[in-house]
């Protein structure tokens, strides 16, 4: 059983420059508010008591660097002897920001990219500029490699939001990443929060497809390593619709149902008012549009940091209690079937779990990612 701290994402702040096309803060009703500096101080005394700190990503559903005292937040993290690290879209990576984020020895920081052109780019992104997010990744290579050299910090990675309105520059990002500096890309479907973004996933079938779900109903096939060309790409097509549940040089692609990476690997999150959510799902209250149907999900907290140390309410009896049950994941399937009418909210299902529910989070069947 894992339960160790391993890694605490701090939203610091819900304000944000732009108004992304698939965010949830253009259909939400929550006020905007950003992390005091004195409430994040405090939560890192509290984190200075563990055995060991936990990752400390500064992230949730704001920009952080729009946090007037972002940079004081990081170096009170680096501080704790924590590895640090950050999302951001990308806009506010002046030179002089990345200047202060070498110097702070920030580990990571993780750009939102979800397009590799200015035409996809800030269709999606709106009041973003394209030009002006590429010139800042290359001013911050190009310091990072006079101050520390190929592998020094902040090690950057891209994130792209796939859906159907820029899947087609996915073959392009390897590439961009490698102009740029980054040594990861991060690929993540899309969470609907309207009807109309719901038209824009990726994974409609693949929510039932058999490939994705081993299952003693239906025959596993074991597919090797081969080339995926003109004779290819039908047949493999064809065997991913099919009846069969599909193993990769037998490593399941099933591997990644009813697991959530929270529970399972020791994660927690931070609301900028200091409630404690067990996952960035539970952070806020929004819609999600599953299979032709809303999903009301409440968001939930086991405490709040102004209260109660965040160690424990980490070791509390609820939460442990709460994230081992997320580990046995007993839920009703609800990403694949959300037909009856305990769907439309997350307080209780059809196998008789009470809330949160997590059986329709579609980060636990594999289709979205965190960073």
């Amino acid at each position: 059983m894992i339960d160790r701290f391993n890694k605490l994402y701090v939203e610091i702040t819900t304000a944000c420059n732009l108004d992304c096309v698939m965010c949830v803060r253009e259909v939400w009703h929550e006020p905007i508010g950003a992390m005091p500096l004195e409430t994040f101080a405090g939560l890192m005394a509290q984190i200075r008591t563990l055995p060991a700190p936990p990752v400390i990503h500064l992230s949730g559903y704001g920009e952080p660097l729009a946090h007037p005292h972002f940079l004081e937040l990081v170096a009170l993290a680096k501080a704790t002897g924590a590895k640090v690290e950050a999302t951001s879209n990308g806009t506010l990576l002046t030179r002089r920001m990345s200047e202060a984020l070498i110097d702070l020895d920030l580990d990571r920081i993780v750009v939102s990219l979800d397009g590799a052109s200015a035409e996809r780019f800030e269709s999606i992104r709106a009041r973003a500029s394209y030009d002006r997010v590429i010139d800042n990744l290359l001013w911050l290579k190009r310091l990072r490699l006079r101050r520390h050299g190929r592998h020094g910090n902040p090690q950057l990675a891209l994130a792209f939001v796939a859906m159907r309105d820029n899947v087609a520059d996915l073959a392009a990002l390897p590439h961009l990443a490698a102009v740029l500096g980054a040594w990861e890309i991060l690929v993540s479907n899309l969470v609907p929060h309207t009807a109309a973004l719901e038209e824009q996933i990726l994974y409609s079938r693949a929510l039932t497809a058999c490939a994705f779900r081993a299952s003693r109903w239906v025959p596993a096939m074991s597919i090797p390593k081969f080339d995926l060309d003109a004779r290819t790409m039908e047949p493999v097509r064809g065997a991913f619709s099919s009846t069969a549940s599909i193993t990769l040089n037998g490593a399941s692609l099933s591997g990644r149902n009813d697991y959530c990476r929270f529970a399972q690997e020791g994660m927690a999150a931070v609301r900028w008012d200091g409630e404690v959510s067990p996952c960035l799902s539970l952070l806020h209250d929004h819609p999600e549009y599953i299979r032709g149907r809303r999903k009301d999900v409440t968001h939930h907290s086991f405490g709040n940091i102004d209260a109660t140390p965040l160690p424990e309410i980490w070791a509390s009896a609820a939460f442990a209690a709460f994230r081992q049950r997320v580990r046995d994941f007993n839920f009703s399937p609800c990403t694949t079937c959300g037909g009856c009418e305990r769907f439309p909210q997350n307080f209780e299902d059809c196998t008789d779990n009470g809330f949160p529910t997590c059986g329709g989070c579609l980060w636990a069947q594999g289709f979205v990612q965190c960073a």
